[in-house]
């Protein structure tokens, strides 16, 4: 226990170099490939992975054998115009539901998982005009998960309250009558209460709707000259425990964060410009040292990329993947449960589903720079923890016992290897 306690008071020092990627074919032909999401949707311990395919209509997933051979399952094979899916536990009974967008269709809906992964399709009602964005969120808070969408022409966002029934009341938060592509929902203000982000493409704004905690919500400008604004993210990218927001420009080739001061007031702090048309924005730790890094698809540059934070939000970019015609959409996750980030991406115009596989050092791999970098940096799992055979590892709790590292509780374990402690875990299923 007395080293444990001295790694975690040292200012850790981590050998970083620049990541290697080696892509993955899920699926191919899948027509107008739109969205990719992933999540151990089984509850098996390992990630699968979910998209849409807009041109056939179809909510799928993939499921991992753990050896990241995917077997794909249609959730609903006539979703008209299938856009944006995402999966949590909507219902609270311990497997993950789905949620999805249908743009042609303009349906809103929600997929009942029945624990074994036979899914019922829940239409939410009314019907709303070019349906684009779906997200599960408890937006009062009241203990049950609410779900909120946005509209591409009418630019609206609108909300469904759960009764904790599932039995869901519809709300407008706003109208806008212009075209909004990204929307995203999250506590910008830090009352406990969610406020939604917008970007609108046509006007050129980044907007937020406050909520005064009784789900009346007030507009404020965050940018009005962000052209063609498309994707929006909001995250505490500075670590000043406030909600900044990411944003992307199609038509102004830029990627932007505006760091928040607190009281909500922005400063605009330019990423990179000259870009080909990025899309999708999300913030993730991708490298695990301690900082936020950014995400992207590039849409007309046919990449997959990630831009490294130095620590003081100075970023660099990388490309992920290349030939990636069309990028869409694009997430993190561990898929191959080497504890660190892979990455999933959409591509509508190669019609593609894939997965683009890390080569940075995990806990799985064992090797000896893990040992040297002394990370200390969390990484998070679900599952099982899988720990390589050729070398010999100890695991020791949060109060510095030993345990086997079978079906660990959720929790905070240390992870040694000759002698160091090399990895914290943080077990959250």
């Amino acid at each position: 226990m007395r080293y444990v306690i001295m790694c975690m008071l040292v200012i850790p020092v981590i050998l970083l170099g620049q990541i290697g990627w080696t892509e993955h074919v899920v699926r191919s032909n899948y027509q107008f490939a739109s969205y990719v999401y992933a999540i151990d949707l089984d509850d098996d311990g390992d990630t699968d992975i979910l998209g849409t395919a807009h041109d056939e209509d179809d909510v799928t997933w993939w499921e991992n054998d753990g050896a990241q051979n995917f077997t794909e399952h249609t959730i609903h094979d006539n979703f008209d115009g299938a856009y944006c899916v995402q999966a949590l536990d909507l219902d609270e009974d311990g497997d993950n539901d789905i949620l999805g967008a249908a743009y042609q269709g303009s349906v809103f809906a929600w997929w009942e998982n029945d624990g074994n992964e036979n899914f019922t399709c829940h239409l939410l009602n009314p019907p709303v005009d070019n349906a684009l964005m779906i997200h599960g969120v408890d937006m009062e808070p009241d203990g049950d998960i609410d779900i909120v969408g946005s509209t591409y022409w009418d630019g609206g966002m609108v909300w469904w309250e759960n009764d904790g029934n599932e039995n869901f009341t519809f709300d407008s938060i706003v109208y806008q009558n212009t075209p909004l592509w990204g929307s995203y929902p999250c506590d910008l203000d830090g009352d406990a209460d969610i406020d939604v982000l917008c970007a609108l493409s046509w006007l050129n704004y980044v907007k937020w709707y406050e909520n005064d905690g009784e789900e009346n919500f007030t507009e404020h400008f965050i940018a009005s000259d962000f052209i063609n604004a498309h994707g929006v993210h909001g995250f505490d990218i500075d670590g000043d425990s406030d909600m900044d927001v990411l944003a992307s420009a199609m038509v102004g080739n830029r990627v932007t964060w505006y760091e928040n001061d607190g009281n909500e007031n922005f400063t605009t702090h330019i990423i990179e410009t000259a870009l080909l048309q990025p899309h999708a924005v999300f913030a993730v730790d991708l490298d695990r040292d301690g900082d936020v890094d950014i995400i992207g698809s590039l849409y007309g540059a046919h990449q997959y990329a990630w831009w490294e934070n130095d620590g003081f939000q100075n970023f660099t970019r990388h490309t992920i993947a290349e030939n990636a015609n069309g990028a869409t959409s694009i997430w993190a996750a561990d898929i191959d449960g080497d504890t660190d980030m892979d990455i999933v991406g959409a591509a509508c115009t190669a019609d593609e589903i894939i997965w683009v596989e890390s080569d940075q050092v995990g806990v799985e791999e064992g090797h000896v720079e893990v040992a040297n970098s002394k990370n200390i940096f969390p990484t998070v799992i679900t599952g099982q923890l899988r720990l390589p055979a050729d070398r010999t590892y100890k695991v020791y709790n949060i109060i510095g016992c030993e345990v086997t590292p079978d079906n660990l509780r959720p929790g905070i374990y240390f992870i040694e290897a000759q002698g160091e402690i090399v990895q914290k875990i943080v077990k959250v299923r």
